[in-house]
């Protein structure tokens, strides 16, 4: 009987905490946007930002240019809203249509690379939540500008910014895996 109580408490334990660690991570995207530094000062990633949040990252972290990963939009209402706040506040803007679901074309890698080159920093990158393509573009900005290898680079993605590692988003722990860095563009 008591190893029947301790296996179910240790059971609603574990439980708990899977459910707050959910709930931890909607918070952070929902309220704080999944906004993190990739490196200081350079890039930043996040979720998808709306005018507030563009204006805020504009202010606090003197954002100069956005890359947006999920393609152009022109008649979505969150493409609209982005655009017209890049204008208002001076940001050079970058779209290249990505899918969390599909590895990325070595043409699509190389995009994103002359993206890194070229862009005014700091950039912000961002997709839908923030976790899987900005995951990805993370882990090659920390690979090609900050030159971590693919073992700490590969960091970016992780649980901790909403990544999973199985399912369809597994296309991107896939790319980066056999990504080399050196052929920056030319097709798959």
């Amino acid at each position: 009987m008591f190893k029947r109580r301790t296996l179910r408490s240790y059971s609603i334990w574990l439980l708990a905490v899977i459910l707050l660690s959910v709930a931890g991570y909607i918070v952070s995207v929902r309220v704080q946007g999944n906004f993190y530094p990739i490196t200081p000062g350079e890039a930043y990633r996040s979720a998808q930002p709306d005018s507030d949040n563009l204006a805020h990252y504009v202010k606090k972290y003197k954002i100069r240019s956005v890359l947006n990963l999920r393609g152009r939009h022109p008649d979505e209402s969150w493409y609209v809203e982005e655009m017209a706040a890049s204008a208002k506040l001076g940001l050079q803007h970058y779209d290249v249509a990505l899918s969390a679901s599909q590895e990325p074309t070595d043409a699509e890698a190389g995009q994103l690379l002359e993206i890194f080159k070229t862009a005014p920093r700091p950039l912000l990158i961002h997709c839908q939540a923030g976790a899987d393509r900005s995951g990805l573009a993370a882990a090659m900005w920390k690979v090609v500008v900050d030159k971590d290898p693919k073992s700490v680079a590969s960091k970016q993605l992780s649980l901790r910014y909403g990544h999973v590692p199985f399912g369809e988003t597994q296309a991107m722990d896939r790319f980066f895996e056999r990504w080399n860095p050196g052929r920056a563009t030319g097709k798959k």
